[in-house]
């Protein structure tokens, strides 16, 4: 049998909340103040029908949503959506010291998503590619996407094609695909072995489809072309499967904040530098200390500083896995400026070090505020304060939030 709800509020991972007897009760897909019809009998309920729906509440501009995995609030309109995305900012920093309040949230445009992760297997009815199924291992195969460029979007037909030959005859494969300046690199992150036949099959496809590169793992299997990003002045060929932010727009202005934040410092250290997205655009300005754990970023990183001529100040770089062994303060003594832009864990063993260092500005930069209130509650009590907060979508339709908080002490 099934139950009616009342929806009080959408928890922090873009479900609807309903308090019953038994306790807390998720509804994907449902609004606060909506009266659903549910089944189901756990916490997490499968939403029937809306009896009540939300003045909030908007039509989906994707004939998958609902199904698809890759979306979780296309049901939402914008406005509220993005005061709700706000709110996600102001809660988790809701408990510290902070005297300021968060800017407007930052939004784009739908079609902007540059680097997507596809999950493909073989059917019976040939490749599925696509997202996965909201709690499951199944792929909701895709003929388009809304939300990622029309380069890649349009290409979806072809991608799958050339994978066909490399993906194992049994279980899913993830498939980076990144469109660069240059065309598109995809790298197939699989558990299966090639085979010469299917290596072969592929090459062939790849340079018929003219895609910049295509990887097997860490292997190169062809490279039309190099694949590359412009970062400032700089030219970055990135290595297959490397973190490079979601939306180039969302780079772009994330990065105009920890510039101007940070100009006016001689020496500056952008820790978890990745391939270099803030270093080489603040080696404009300033000496740069670059510290990152994967050394195939690095090489990017240094080739592209390199190619630029001597147009940049000197960059540093140092493999250093900073969870393990942050830049200590004594290290630090030369250093007025630092960013960083950890994965979601946060960056706590190293803001722990930060605040005991003489370093004067700080532009910290997170996809999780969760974490990052646990980092800037360490800086504020070491002596910093916060100047300004902006919260940016950069993962659009989903719970996931960028935030830019800048701090001097």
């Amino acid at each position: 049998m099934n139950d009616i709800l009342k929806i009080e509020m959408l928890g922090h991972r873009g479900d609807g909340v309903a308090n019953t007897s038994k306790g807390r009760v998720f509804v994907p897909f449902a609004l606060g103040g909506e009266r659903v019809e549910v089944r189901g009998n756990s916490t997490r309920r499968e939403l029937i029908g809306v009896l009540d729906p939300s003045p909030d509440r908007a039509a989906p501009i994707c004939e998958y949503f609902g199904t698809c995995g890759g979306c979780q609030l296309q049901h939402f309109a914008k406005e509220p959506y993005l005061e709700w995305k706000q709110d996600l900012v102001d809660e988790a920093l809701a408990g510290l010291d902070i005297e300021v309040r968060s800017e407007p949230i930052v939004s784009f445009e739908n079609a902007k998503r540059r680097r997507v992760v596809f999950t493909a297997c073989h059917t019976s009815d040939g490749v599925a590619l696509g997202f996965l199924k909201r709690g499951t291992n199944d792929i909701v195969g895709l003929g388009k996407c809304p939300i990622i460029k029309e380069g890649i979007s349009n290409s979806i037909e072809t991608i799958k094609q050339i994978i066909r030959p490399i993906l194992p005859a049994k279980g899913n494969s993830s498939i980076h695909v990144l469109e660069c300046k240059n065309g598109l690199d995809i790298q197939v992150e699989s558990e299966g072995k090639l085979n010469e036949g299917g290596r072969q099959s592929a090459v062939r496809l790849a340079l018929e489809a003219k895609i910049s590169r295509l990887s097997f793992g860490d292997e190169t299997l062809v490279e039309t072309k190099r694949p590359n990003l412009t970062v400032g002045l700089a030219w970055v060929s990135p290595p297959p499967g490397i973190f490079v932010q979601a939306m180039r727009e969302a780079e772009l202005h994330i990065s105009e904040l920890v510039c101007a934040h940070l100009k006016g410092c001689k020496k500056v250290a952008d820790l978890y530098c990745g391939i270099g997205t803030f270093a080489l655009r603040l080696a404009e300005n300033s000496m740069v200390l670059a510290c990152e754990s994967e050394q195939s970023a690095l090489d990017a990183l240094d080739e592209a500083w390199r190619g630029t001529g001597g147009r940049l100040k000197s960059i540093t770089c140092e493999k250093r896995d900073l969870f393990i062994r942050p830049v200590m303060a004594l290290e630090l003594k030369k250093i007025q400026g630092v960013v960083f832009d950890p994965p979601r864990a946060g960056a706590l063993p190293q803001a722990r070090q930060l605040a005991l260092s003489k370093v004067r500005k700080i532009a910290a930069v997170s996809c999780n505020p969760n974490s990052l209130a646990q980092d800037l509650e360490c800086l504020i009590e070491g002596g910093f304060r916060v100047v300004s907060i902006t919260p940016i979508d950069q993962f659009v339709h989903t719970p996931h939030v960028e935030v830019v908080v800048l701090l001097e002490r």
